[in-house]
């Protein structure tokens, strides 16, 4: 995470709904140890307890995303008072095999920022 000796880990999870959020934690090295950051369900990195929609919301699932980065080296470096993140999402409605669902691509902005 830029200007820290942080790095952010987020893992995809699927609640107790059966819809997908993402968690994550901190570590100061890349192998460890990682500590809880916003690591459940109803404290999520982003999920349906955090995430608000301009109008009506197009979905409950927060699934296979991607940090948008500060640069566009390998360092994967990513602003932590602006952070924005691509996902995909379906209408909570949909139906089927996962490989089958009408999955479409979101963008998850930052609004809580304390930097």
């Amino acid at each position: 995470m830029q200007g820290s000796n942080q790095y952010l880990l987020i893992m995809e999870a699927i609640g107790s709904d059966g819809r997908r959020y993402f968690r994550s934690y901190t570590s100061p090295a890349i192998n460890g140890a990682w500590t809880p950051l916003t690591a459940s369900e109803t404290n999520p990195f982003a999920g349906q307890a955090n995430v608000t929609f301009n109008g009506t919301p197009w979905t409950k699932d927060i699934s296979s995303g991607e940090m948008i980065r500060a640069g566009y080296d390998q360092t994967a470096t990513i602003n932590p008072c602006a952070m924005r993140y691509v996902y995909q999402g379906m209408v909570p409605s949909a139906t089927g095999s996962y490989n089958t669902l009408p999955w479409r691509l979101g963008m998850l902005t930052q609004t809580d920022s304390t930097c």
